[in-house]
């Protein structure tokens, strides 16, 4: 046998797994490129026929898939919601830097995030959509909060709590503080959007209100003689 022959033929160390790595990236590539769109097009039903009378076979048809492989990817409508929640949610990161920041610059930073995603016309859709779908049940609802709500006011609790504990504010309640001051921010614009007669403000107009809420909000939660401006506080 020739050597060069018997030598070209040796598989190069660890070609096999990078070839294996290679198939199961391309895979999972085109699982979530399915995935995502099949999202888009579960979207397109339940807005066109609502999500208790929407089918899997209607949402497999607009997604050009067997019901067999929608099922490959999704195990049942509400998962398939669940990930549409999910989906909306996912450009907004409600992970906010707040080691070395004044209070009014966290908080800011939070309820515009907060409200950017609340106020987005993706979600005020969706929000109609689950209203529509509350004489069915409550599933839609809860799964809304815990996928779309909970994050935020999760985040913005757990910065009072930390504030509370380094002695920067004084909330007796951070639950109740957190649903006050979201409130103060968002809440009429957002009924009048789900109404139909108000629009989404601009990112100033939204800047402004914010600004002003969270120093209305500051003035009765901080401790009394404590500094009004430029105050840090420390990562909890």
């Amino acid at each position: 046998m020739d050597t060069n022959t018997a030598v070209s033929r040796t598989p190069r160390p660890g070609s096999g797994d990078e070839s294996q790595a290679s198939s199961a990236r391309s895979i999972a590539n085109t699982v979530a490129r399915r995935r995502t769109a099949l999202i888009a097009a579960a979207e397109r039903v339940f807005a066109k026929r609502g999500y208790h009378e929407a089918t899997m076979d209607d949402v497999a048809a607009a997604a050009g898939i067997s019901k067999r492989t929608l099922y490959q990817l999704v195990q049942s409508k509400e998962e398939l919601f669940t990930a549409l929640l999910a989906q909306h949610r996912k450009p907004f990161d409600f992970s906010v830097e707040t080691a070395g920041r004044s209070v009014e610059d966290v908080l800011h930073e939070m309820l515009s995030v907060w409200a950017r995603h609340v106020l987005s016309p993706s979600v005020v859709a969706l929000l109609r959509l689950i209203m529509a779908e509350y004489i069915h049940g409550t599933t839609l609802s809860r799964l809304l909060d815990r996928e779309s709500a909970k994050p935020c006011r999760d985040a913005l609790q757990f910065y009072f709590k930390s504030c509370c504990a380094a002695g920067t504010l004084m909330i007796a309640d951070p639950e109740e503080a957190a649903q006050m001051l979201y409130g103060m921010v968002i809440g009429n614009i957002h009924i009048e959007m789900l109404l139909g007669i108000g629009k989404a403000p601009s990112r100033a107009v939204l800047d402004a209100r914010i600004a002003r809420a969270v120093a209305l909000f500051l003035a009765g939660a901080r401790p009394r003689g404590s500094a009004q401006v430029g105050e840090a506080v420390a990562e909890g």
